[in-house]
């Protein structure tokens, strides 16, 4: 008993002098506050502007879509086209219209031909005999009804007859003026205005025409394809008929956490790797840096990593002929100059 009593003290008295002995504190490894490199995740882009949504100008039935996902097309290459039949009719009765309008000014503004001024004096040479011959058969009826040998009511109606005749002979002298005259200033701009309305309902009718032909408007690929023969194309809609980039002139866009944005600038080197080519390094720099910082919209490959943080948008320039596929998810290595 005086013996495990003995071992108890002393075994006290050990750990009560280890506890006294003064010690060095160890401090906690801290963790390089600038590394080599600045990581972030990035997709694959078109350059601005290189990839564009196609749609159709009117709304209106595929006839044909000529192209497939895959195709390369040139700048101005028909992609397809719209059912047009009733626009055609159209444009067809417009020209008709426009044809007959166009004569009838030229005849107006040509005046009027010797054979229409002859036809209007022979005319009036007409009348004015039929006046004679009412005039006389007038007052022969006058003095038979003073005489009374007629009644008063064929008198009244040789004075009707008499005017009727005044008044063709007068109609007469009219025309025959007006056709010796030619056409009024008033009269060929009505004739002129006919005109212009029925050119511009052409002019409308083919415009209308030309926008049932879809064009590409930039060399590319089609990398999608959303409409089909037969299909019905709006303009409002959001989708687009086909979607065409250029895959030739690609970049990436990084986001690069708010904590580093101090550490880049514009030129900075960049190593871009993609999990779909493990042993291919490609290489680019900075091109641009946004100006405003905003939430992540790429899920980073490290889980550690905070989802809510800020970032900043980084464009990165990509060497020509990198294999990398549009909106491909890469790792973005930047080497930062100071570093």
């Amino acid at each position: 008993m005086k013996i495990l009593l003995g071992v108890i003290i002393l075994a006290t008295l050990l750990v009560l002098g280890y506890s006294l002995i003064p010690r060095t504190p160890v401090q906690p490894e801290r963790e390089a506050i600038d590394a080599p490199f600045v990581a972030a995740e990035g997709k694959v882009e078109t350059l601005a502007g290189r990839e564009v949504q196609v749609g159709a100008e009117l709304t209106g039935r595929i006839e044909k879509v000529f192209v497939n996902e895959g195709d390369v097309v040139k700048k101005g290459q028909v992609l397809a086209k719209l059912e047009s039949k009733d626009i055609l009719a159209k444009l067809n009765e417009a020209e008709s219209e426009r044809i007959v309008a166009k004569a009838r000014l030229d005849e107006v503004v040509s005046g009027s031909r010797a054979e229409e001024i002859e036809e209007a004096a022979a005319a009036q040479r007409a009348a004015s005999a039929e006046l004679d011959l009412a005039k006389a058969n007038l007052e022969r009826y006058r003095k038979l009804s003073t005489d009374g040998v007629v009644p008063t009511a064929s008198f009244e109606e040789k004075q009707r007859e008499y005017e009727v005749a005044r008044n063709r002979l007068k109609q007469a002298e009219e025309r025959k003026a007006l056709l010796e005259k030619g056409p009024t200033r008033e009269t060929i701009a009505v004739h002129e205005t006919t005109v212009h309305r029925a050119e511009a309902a052409k002019q409308y009718l083919e415009r209308l025409l030309e926008k049932t032909v879809v064009t590409a408007p930039i060399s590319g690929k089609i990398i999608r394809k959303n409409l089909h023969d037969g299909e019905v194309v709006y303009t409002e809609s959001p989708v687009p008929l086909v979607v065409i980039a250029d895959t030739e002139k690609m970049r990436i866009n990084a986001e690069v956490d708010e904590t580093d944005t101090g550490r880049i600038q514009l030129g900075d080197p960049v190593e871009v790797r993609s999990d779909a080519y493990p042993r291919l390094l490609l290489t680019g720099e900075i091109q641009e840096i946004a100006d405003y910082v905003g939430t992540r919209q790429i899920l980073p490959n490290n889980p550690t990593k905070n989802l809510d943080m800020k970032v900043i948008q980084v464009k990165i320039s990509l060497s020509p002929g990198a294999p990398l596929k549009l909106g491909m998810t890469v790792d973005v290595r930047i080497k930062p100059k100071g570093n």
